[in-house]
This record gives structure tokens, C-alpha cells and sequence, in this order.
């Protein structure tokens, strides 16, 4: 990736530069930058510093610092593109339709596959059969979207030589007819069953998907990610691509997908940072498999922890010692305590800049803890908005610390790196964090005022924790969030300034360009930086075995979770009748 010379410098003029995010008084009339930010100030004095740098009227358009998407899934968002999105769909016949005309689009796939589908959102929740999908001739497979469960077509059971005599796997549930005979819907471990017929994609599929997650992240405005349980053969495919990407990598791998810690920070290239590792906790609340002090109010259980904690404890220890960066994802109030409480034990200081994902669900004890250890909470707020179908019904009185951003950063945590989880429970447009955040509504401005409107940022801490918060936490404050001097040259551009604009305005406010590193990566067709984009580099080259058999497995299982989490999950139908138990979880 060539960055601009500096005889190419460009300065931005004629519009409003936010320089940092500290401040709602930090903004520059003007700004010149090559790889990195060369001046900032009034237009006289920005052009004196950049002689002879191009020019670039902003007509009234906003630049501020490249946004960051502090939680995600590249890999997984890869795999996800390469089968047919059926989250939108309403019932079985709409799935069904949407995986048929894929399938008409694919002839040359084996297997028609699809993801996302969500029956809890249709008129009854019940589930589909495999007779829905019959319609479709080639074996044909839909990922849920939360990961716990997969619905196949009568000739992908035949394909996996799943019948009535087929006994359930331990961990999973082939759901079955009042007759015995399989309806078509299989649960965590007995995916597996499906899984393992399921051919791997080629290579040039990965890298087809992988360079449309690049181009969808720089046309919405990303200019970083941090990639949450990556697997080995992921760090692989980053570090064969590293002329390629489009976008800054901060990467955490997969504790429980590592037989051994590799040297901290191997499989770095200029773009790419390796130097963080994940640990899953608990399950996801759509499925009632996140850990719970108390039952939920809508079903007898109180979820699943992955981990006993002496057993966890072992575990950031040795990454600790490592030198890795922990995170760690927790849902449920009691997965939060339990990984607070390790924390503590591992003596973690506010200096490791330790983690926890999601936190969505906090005990009033546990809410002060996270400023006192110096943990760094790291949320995503469109879960808020995605969640409200059914956050009430599951929490009850405890929705009141549910996705508590307010109460955190009035507990005196002062970092709060936000994010999507895409594609799991988001998309990747960060705007629409942002709209979440300031007014925790969905897109359509429902429901209207905002859930548990108390819990709302500002505008100004809202686009904070996707520039200066979400460069914190990954160690990298002095040269990224911000637009002053010597700071990378990471911009994106807006047709407003989403700190004074009406919140309204945000899901569908234009991006006009996207610069990482002095490389324009995205130029709106009509806007200030059309003309300068880099010319576009296909995504290609020999992949590894490791990187290979990485994608397969994201694409087998498209998970809210890693496999560890979808391995040692109860299945649904248990987990709805029966109370928690610990389970033992992978050696570390």
C-alpha cells in the first residue's frame, strides 16, 4: 500500500475538521496530510507549512478521525458473503425463496447455503421443517443467526446420512417429528453432523468475500477494525494479504483455537497488529445461554458459563505472561462478575488495558469495578437497538443495567471503545453505532425518545469511542483517533458533522471518503475526493493450508460464538428447562 508522496501532499479546506474527540472546541478550518497528518489550522498557515500540496474544497463537508470499529468479525463477515443473507426474511417461504434464487444464481456450488435466519421474529416463532426448504433440489443449509442452530433441506440430511436412527450427539439435539423422524433444525454440537459434508470454499471464493468486506468497511467510513477470535490460519491469510488491505487490523486471537501462544506480535505486517487474545465466557442472550446470576424472567435458566474459574484464571495467566493484551467476552451479569473477579486474581493493571466485549448485563456490585480495576468496557450499541424485540421479556427489572454506557462512564471508566459485532448482531456502517448510541433507537427512530433513555452518550463521547476510545484500547492513542500532527493519516468524510447534526440524520448520512494511512481508499463518485481514490487491487495469491482450512471452518459455522463456545454450549432445548451447570472447557 503506497502512500501519498509528500510532493502529492493534500490539504483539506472549506469545511469543518474535528482534530480530536476531547473536545467540542477541536476543530480546524484547514488540514494537510500525506501518510500523516503534516499541519492543521487556518488556511494560511496549512498552506505555508504544505507547499505545493493539492488542494481539496470540502464545500462544507466534515472530516474527523478515521472511525474504527472496536468489535468484529472480518473472517466471519467474509464467510457470511459467501452465502445468501436471510436475516431480513419474515417467515420459512421468504428463506426459502431467497435460498432458491441464490442457488439459481450459484449453479456451481454443491451446496445452496444461506445465514442468519431468526424464527423468533416471525408471526408464531416456531421452527421451520426441512419440508420448507424442499424446494430446493441440491442439498440445501441456513445458519441461524445467533449460531446455535442450523436448518437443512430433506437431501442435506440424506447428504449426511442423518435418520430417525441417528442419536443425538452429547451437546446437541437433532429435533425430531412426533414420529421420531428428523424435522430439518439441529442444534450446537450436532451441526457437526452437517458440517462435516459441507466442501470447503476455494480460494479465490475467500478472497472474493474478503475484498468486499474491504470495500463495504471503506465505502461506510472504516478505517480500522478490531478483529475479535481470530484463528490461526486467519493470521495467516492477514499477514498474505498485507499489501492488499484496505484498512488497519488490530487482532485478537482466539485463546481457545491456539494449541500453543505464539510470540506476541508475529503475523504483524504495517497494517496488521497481533498482539490481543480472546477468551468467550458465556453464550448470547437471544438464546438464553448468557450467564445469569438469576434465571431469566422468561425461562427457568440462568445460561451457560464456558469456564469453571480456576480453570480461566490459568488461562489469561499464561497469555498474560505472554505480554497479550486479554479480552474476553461476557453477555450475562454473572459472566461479567466471573471475569472481573479473574481479572483481579491475575493482577491486572489498568496498564494491560484489559477488556471485556459486549458487557450488556451488570449486577449494581459489579458496575464500579470496571473503573477501580482499570478495565476497559468494550460495547456495541447497535445491540441495544437490535436486542429491544426481546430485552425486557428476558431481563425484566434488570434491563435497568442493561447496556449501561451512561452509568459506566458515570462510574468513572474513562475509556468506552464502541463498536458493531458485525455481522453476528450488526452491520458494518459505524454511523449506525452512532445514531444507537446518542439515541438508543433503532434506525427507524422506534421506539421514539429511546430504551432506557438514561443510558444515552453524547454525540462527542459517541464518535469518542469510535476514534480516541477505540485507539486506547488497542494501545495505539498516540498515532491514531485524532488529526493532529504526526498522528496517521486515518480520515473520514462526511457530508455533516455528526457531532451538531440531527441524530436522525445518521443511518443514512453519506460518506464522502475514506483515507488510512494518506491512501485514499474511498472517494464518493461526486465528492471532494473523487479523483485521488487508489486504483482498485484484487485481492489474490496462493493461500496457506491453515488459511484454507480457517475459512472453511467460518463458514461452517458463522457463529455469535467461536467453536469453543458453540462446542461446550448446552442445546437450547435443555437450556430452557434445566438450571446452569459449569462446564469444563478446552486446555489452554
Amino acid at each position: 500500500m503506497v502512500a501519498l508522496a509528500a510532493s502529492t501532499a493534500v490539504l483539506l479546506f472549506n469545511g469543518t475538521i474535528r482534530t480530536n474527540t476531547r473536545s467540542l472546541d477541536a476543530v480546524a478550518p484547514a488540514l494537510c496530510f500525506d501518510s500523516v497528518v503534516k499541519a492543521t489550522g487556518t488556511l494560511e498557515v496549512v498552506a505555508a507549512a504544505c507547499p505545493g500540496a493539492r488542494r481539496v474544497d470540502l464545500a462544507g463537508a466534515t472530516a474527523v478521525p478515521g472511525l474504527t470499529d472496536s468489535h468484529a468479525h472480518i473472517m466471519l463477515e467474509a464467510a457470511r458473503r459467501r452465502k445468501a443473507d436471510l436475516s431480513q426474511c419474515s417467515n420459512a417461504a421468504a428463506c426459502a425463496s431467497v435460498l432458491k434464487r441464490w442457488g439459481d444464481a450459484h449453479p456451481l456450488q454443491r451446496w445452496v447455503q444461506g445465514f442468519g435466519f431468526d424464527q423468533t421474529a416471525w408471526a408464531g416463532g416456531q421452527w421451520p421443517t426441512r419440508h420448507d426448504l424442499d424446494v430446493i433440489r441440491r442439498p440445501a443449509r441456513a445458519d441461524h443467526i445467533s449460531g446455535h442452530a442450523v436448518w437443512v433441506n430433506s437431501a442435506a440430511l440424506r447428504a449426511a446420512n442423518v435418520t430417525r436412527a441417528t442419536k443425538s450427539p452429547p451437546g446437541g439435539t437433532i429435533v425430531r417429528d412426533a414420529l421420531g423422524r428428523p424435522t430439518g433444525i439441529l442444534t450446537d454440537d450436532a451441526m457437526d453432523l452437517i458440517d462435516a459434508v459441507v466442501p470447503p470454499p476455494r480460494a479465490s471464493a475467500v478472497d472474493a468475500s474478503f475484498q468486499a468486506v474491504l470495500e463495504a468497511c471503506a465505502a461506510a467510513g472504516l478505517t480500522g477494525v478490531h478483529d475479535l477470535a481470530a484463528l490461526p490460519g486467519d493470521v495467516d491469510y492477514y499477514l498474505s494479504r498485507a499489501d492488499q488491505l484496505t484498512l488497519r487490523l488490530n487482532v485478537y486471537r482466539d485463546a481457545a483455537s491456539h494449541e500453543y501462544i505464539p510470540p506476541v506480535g508475529s503475523g504483524e505486517s504495517r497494517l496488521v497488529r497481533v498482539r490481543g487474545a480472546k477468551f468467550f465466557l458465556d453464550g448470547a442472550m437471544g438464546s438464553w445461554t448468557a450467564a445469569m446470576l438469576q434465571p431469566y424472567s422468561d425461562r427457568p435458566t440462568t445460561g451457560t458459563l464456558i469456564y469453571n474459574t480456576s480453570e480461566l484464571l490459568a488461562g489469561v495467566k499464561k497469555w498474560k505472561v505472554a505480554g497479550y493484551q486479554v479480552a474476553a467476552h461476557a453477555i450475562g451479569d454473572a459472566a461479567n462478575r466471573q471475569i472481573l473477579d479473574v481479572y483481579e486474581q491475575a493482577g491486572a493493571k489498568a496498564a494491560d488495558r484489559f477488556r471485556v466485549e459486549h458487557v450488556q448485563i451488570l449486577s449494581k456490585q459489579d458496575l464500579p469495578r470496571f473503573a477501580k480495576l482499570g478495565v476497559i468496557p468494550s460495547m456495541q450499541t447497535t445491540h441495544c437497538a437490535s436486542d429491544l424485540g426481546y430485552a425486557a421479556a428476558r431481563l425484566g427489572a434488570r434491563a435497568n443495567l442493561s447496556y449501561a454506557w451512561r452509568a459506566l462512564l458515570d462510574s468513572g471508566v474513562d475509556v468506552l471503545p464502541l463498536g458493531s459485532d458485525f455481522p453476528t448482531a450488526g452491520t458494518i456502517p459505524p454511523l449506525l453505532g452512532l445514531h444507537a448510541g446518542i439515541t438508543r433507537e433503532r434506525p427507524d427512530g422506534t421506539p421514539a425518545g429511546g430504551w432506557h433513555p438514561e443510558e444515552r452518550l453524547t454525540p462527542l463521547e459517541t464518535l469518542r469511542g469510535y476514534t480516541a476510545d477505540a485507539a486506547f484500547a488497542a494501545f495505539r492513542e498516540k498515532e491514531l483517533g485524532a488529526l493532529e500532527r504526526g498522528y496517521a493519516a486515518d480520515i473520514t468524510l462526511l457530508a455533516a458533522d455528526p457531532v451538531t447534526c440531527d441524530p436522525a440524520r445518521l443511518p443514512d448520512l453519506a460518506v464522502l471518503g475514506t483515507v488510512v494511512g494518506g491512501d485514499v481508499v474511498f472517494a464518493a463518485p461526486r465528492g471532494p475526493l473523487a479523483g485521488l481514490a487508489r486504483p482498485r487491487r484484487a485481492v489474490s495469491g496462493r493461500l496457506s493450508e491453515r488459511a484454507l482450512i480457517a475459512a472453511a471452518a467460518w463458514e461452517r459455522r458463522l457463529v455469535v460464538d467461536t467453536a469453543e463456545d458453540k462446542k461446550w454450549a448446552r442445546p437450547w432445548e435443555e437450556a430452557m428447562h434445566a438450571p446452569a451447570r459449569h462446564r469444563r472447557g478446552k486446555a489452554m
